[in-house]
C-alpha cells in the first residue's frame, strides 16, 4: 500500500512538474511572442492611412450597439485614434496569431496585417 501511495505521488508530482512551464506568467502576452517589427526599417503608416481599420471597424466601433458588434466587447473600437491606440497590442496580438478576424469576416491582407504589427509596434502615429 505504501509503494501505491509513493507512485501515486510521483505520478502527481510528475504531471504537475511537466505542466508548469506551460503555464503563461503574468509577464507573458497571452500567446507569446509577436510579430518581429525593427522600427528603424519599416514604413509605419499613420493611423489614417491604415486601410485595414475598414475591415475592423465592421464589428470594432463605438458607434455600433451590443447587438451590432458581432460579439466584439465594447470598448475594443479601432474607429477613433484613442481607441485604437488603447487597444493596439491586442489588435497585433489578435491579429497575428489569427484569433482576428473571426471566420466569416472580411479576411486581412498580408499588406493590412503588417499595417496592424508596425503601427502598434512603432509608436501608434496618428
Amino acid at each position: 500500500m505504501c509503494a501505491a501511495m509513493n507512485l501515486r505521488h510521483l505520478s502527481f508530482a510528475l504531471f504537475t512538474a511537466l505542466a508548469l512551464p506551460v503555464c503563461d506568467s503574468p509577464d507573458d502576452d497571452e500567446h507569446g511572442d509577436g510579430p518581429n517589427v525593427d522600427c528603424a526599417t519599416v514604413t509605419t503608416p499613420k493611423f489614417s492611412e491604415m486601410t485595414a481599420w475598414s475591415k475592423c471597424t465592421a464589428c470594432h466601433s463605438s458607434s455600433l450597439a451590443e447587438g451590432s458588434r458581432s460579439a466584439a466587447p465594447l470598448g475594443i473600437d479601432f474607429d477613433t485614434y484613442a481607441a485604437a491606440k488603447a487597444n493596439a497590442q491586442t489588435a497585433m496580438d489578435e491579429v497575428f496569431h489569427g484569433d482576428m478576424p473571426l471566420p466569416g469576416s472580411p479576411a486581412l491582407s498580408e499588406d493590412e496585417k503588417n499595417q496592424i504589427y508596425n503601427w502598434a509596434s512603432c509608436e501608434t502615429p496618428n
